[in-house]
């Protein structure tokens, strides 16, 4: 489906004005890098600006943030922002690169590809520096094992019939790998000046020589390479690395990046402490808050689609709501508005009005958030599913205050009303009484859902099972469609 496409049903016109495509990835302007910004990282980045170029020492910076919270955004809007105020950077897709035996080399090859875009000048430095790198880099491989250590002992005894001679042997052999790996050791603690030496020069190339430009590395998507390439990319990028004037920034979920940790050194690793000796500095990526999801109504139109349907609920205040209520993280929100697309664009048996619309938008919410209990409707018993939905929306309600958690209680207010063995939830005390004990609602509680039913006394909040399966069902039907 493309792009703009009027759908006709009927004879009429269902909102071909409506955008339905996946979103695509902000285009960040050359010279305006903050242009498209709608998320108010500007802030953001001035700040971490100020504070990388404040050291002339090699740091570490972890930008950490969740998936789909606009971690690889916010590196490439950074990385334009340095552009513009003359400060080099290199970009390193570690995701892309983690095929490779060593991530030493693949981050050389980075910063190899970056020299093209050096001045002249520099370049020609710049180009006669990289070659010893290389060199230097190359005896940091893997070395395979010392060819005597690979005789076995069953290969060595073979040989050797007289016990005293077996053990004059191996001890003679050991006294050779330990002198072996001394020199090794010596080797390579000469290497790794030579290689760091080699390694300031470059970064004067690329700065040069001004203290307050250094040499931005950032490094993106880390979480997802295998495990042992990630550490490995940790590793090189800090001790390796740790020459003046360069700046890793590492882009990347750290839960993530503490389970693939974990998977290689085991579960009761201390994750943190461990990280801690890669990273310098941690700075949490702030939530989009409200910003991205009223951008992506405006942008969907969809406060025009509700202003076209008969609510007694603003449903733009309340999807901007339920989204910051249950922290929906971009690319999340992003798929919110494509299913809410695809299901207005299709011919459904629904009437999506009042009600109807607020528990279409939740059951989106359940379907990207808590899988589990929105595949339970209609797959189980309706007093299970309402048990822990009902239970899943009093978690996320802020505080005992009725002005911060109306949309979440007028939800609770209809999915009760929803209920096959409660026909009216205030007809009596015993009712009350109930529920009360059943998801421990306090009299406050209590007090805020008998407001809700008095406030809408002449259209009272309503809907049968029947509607909620078939929500349900019309929101199925997008796990056919694919996003262009």
């Amino acid at each position: 489906m493309s792009t703009g496409r009027i759908l006709l049903y009927r004879g009429k016109n269902i909102m071909g004005k409506l955008s339905l495509s996946k979103c695509q990835p902000i285009e960040i302007d050359a010279d305006n890098p903050f242009k498209n910004d709608v998320l108010g990282r500007e802030e953001n980045i001035t700040v971490l600006t100020q504070f990388i170029t404040s050291f002339e020492q090699s740091i570490v910076l972890c930008i950490d943030g969740g998936w789909g919270q606009g971690k690889t955004t916010f590196i490439k809007m950074w990385q334009q922002y340095l552009k513009k105020r003359n400060i080099t950077t290199i970009y390193f897709n570690a995701w892309e690169s983690d095929y490779t035996e060593d991530a030493l080399i693949a981050l050389i090859g980075e910063i190899s590809l970056s020299i093209e875009k050096l001045k002249v000048q520099d370049k020609t430095k710049a180009e006669k520096i990289i070659a010893p790198i290389y060199k230097y880099a190359a005896k940091f491989a893997k070395a395979v094992a010392p060819s005597a250590a690979n005789l076995s002992i069953k290969a060595i005894s073979g040989g050797l019939t007289n016990a005293d001679e077996l053990s004059k042997t191996l001890s003679a052999l050991g006294e050779s790998l330990v002198k072996e790996q001394i020199k090794k050791y010596e080797e390579s603690r000469k290497t790794l000046s030579k290689f760091k030496e080699e390694l300031s020069k470059l970064a004067k190339c690329y700065t040069g020589g001004d203290k307050q430009k250094p040499l931005v590395i950032f490094i993106d998507e880390l979480d997802r390479c295998r495990p042992d390439f990630a550490i490995e990319v940790l590793e090189k990028a800090k001790h390796l690395f740790n020459v003046d004037n360069i700046i890793f920034v590492l882009a990347t979920d750290k839960t993530q990046l503490g389970h693939s940790i974990r998977a290689v050194y085991g579960q009761g690793l201390d994750v943190n402490g461990y990280l801690r000796r890669f990273i310098d500095f941690d700075y949490q990526l702030p939530l989009s808050n409200r910003k991205y999801i009223t951008h992506l109504i405006n942008k969907f139109s969809l406060g025009k689609y509700f202003q076209t349907k008969d609510t007694n609920v603003p449903a733009s205040e309340f999807l901007v709501d339920i989204v910051h209520k249950y922290t929906l993280s971009l690319r999340e929100q992003e798929a919110l508005c494509n299913i809410f697309n695809v299901v207005i664009r299709t011919k459904i048996n629904i009437r999506l009005k009042n009600w109807t619309l607020i528990i279409f938008i939740f059951l989106i919410i359940l379907k990207l958030k808590f899988p589990d209990i929105y595949k339970n409707l209609g797959n189980k018993n309706f007093s299970d599913f309402l048990d822990e939905t009902i239970k899943n929306i009093d978690s996320h309600c802020a505080s005992d205050d009725k002005n911060s958690n109306y949309y979440l209680e007028l939800l609770e207010f209809l999915l009760l009303r929803t209920s096959p063995y409660i026909y009216d939830l205030y007809s009596s005390e015993d009712e009350i009484e109930q529920n009360v004990r059943k998801f421990n609602f306090d009299e406050n509680k209590i007090e805020r859902l008998s407001d809700i039913e008095i406030e809408y006394e002449y259209e009272k909040p309503s809907i049968n099972l029947q509607m909620v399966l078939n929500i349900k069902k019309a929101i199925e039907i997008s796990n056919s469609f694919k996003f262009n």
